[in-house]
């Protein structure tokens, strides 16, 4: 199960919960198909029944922005973004970000026990905001510098397993320990560690990823199916949805699972420094700017 099918896993709880609201899933092959998808939706005529848009992604940010400015949402429009942080003036634009800070502060404070090299951090890109501040957690738990790599300068990141899987074999010379928040891991870094023995310690994202590799020592997760269902519920229940939200640690929308074969070795360790952990991702958006 990937991400996305997380997020359809909650979309479709909520539908057999309400069969009598009507669901449209899109899967763009490009921003441009996005664009006009979404731009063909603002255009629609104000009507007597309550429509939501929802975008799946901080990718698609930009683009809403530019439409938004040319077309007002009529009263019956809303629209809920993924990955925001921005709180807009129209009451009918809703944001929410599942911060990782916490979850990967977990993750490191688990790789200084099993890493004696330095760190690799690898990243999709250097502009995608929730990555960094998964970066940013990282090396709070672990305690001191990591070394970070961007496979790429913009979203091709996330779709650049294969650079990833050659690269593998210098990268394991180097480092025991990656924490890869670059997409399509399970093709490129999991895929590697399958194939040989001698691979570093890895991280999986997003869901459960511990039974791709058994060099996965756990995963960042988030729940992003429960929070789907959860917001979707309200808005149909009440009409309405919080503004502008942050899911941490503490909310249990985000979370560090230790993999099943390294229970043993890590999992007093990580019972002992959550309430650190949540501490710590509050101070961080508190002084960070994020």
């Amino acid at each position: 199960m990937s991400y996305n099918d997380c997020i359809l896993e909650g979309v479709q709880k909520f539908k057999m919960e309400h069969k009598e609201i009507d669901i449209y899933i899109y899967s763009p092959e490009s921003l441009l198909e996005a664009e006009k998808i979404f731009s063909d939706w603002l255009k629609r005529p104000e009507s007597e029944i309550p429509v939501l848009f929802v975008l799946g992604s901080s990718d698609y940010e930009p683009m809403a922005e530019l439409h938004l400015a040319e077309h007002d949402l009529t009263p019956n429009k809303s629209i809920l973004l993924f990955e925001s942080r921005k709180q807009y003036k129209a009451e009918n634009i809703h944001t929410f970000q599942i911060s990782m800070f916490g979850a990967s502060y977990l993750a490191g404070v688990c790789a200084k026990q099993c890493s004696e090299m330095t760190p690799l951090i690898l990243l999709a890109n250097n502009t995608d905001s929730p990555i960094n501040i998964a970066k940013d957690g990282f090396i709070a738990g672990y305690g001191s510098d990591c070394n970070v790599e961007y496979l790429a300068d913009d979203w091709t990141g996330y779709v650049s397993a294969s650079l990833a899987y050659r690269k593998m074999s210098d990268w394991v010379v180097d480092y025991d320990f990656i924490f890869p928040v670059a997409g399509g891991s399970n093709a490129g870094i999991y895929r590697y560690s399958r194939e040989f023995e001698y691979s570093p310690f890895l991280v999986g994202m997003d869901i459960d990823q511990s039974s791709l590799s058994n060099r996965i020592t756990g995963s960042v997760i988030k729940h992003i199916d429960q929070l789907i269902y959860r917001y979707l519920t309200e808005w149909v229940v009440t009409g309405i949805m919080p503004e502008n939200q942050l899911y941490g640690l503490e909310s249990g929308y985000a979370d560090w699972l230790v993999a099943p074969r390294y229970v043993n070795d890590f999992s007093s360790l990580v019972n002992g420094m959550r309430h650190q952990a949540i501490l710590f991702e509050k101070e961080y958006y508190e002084t960070s700017g994020y």
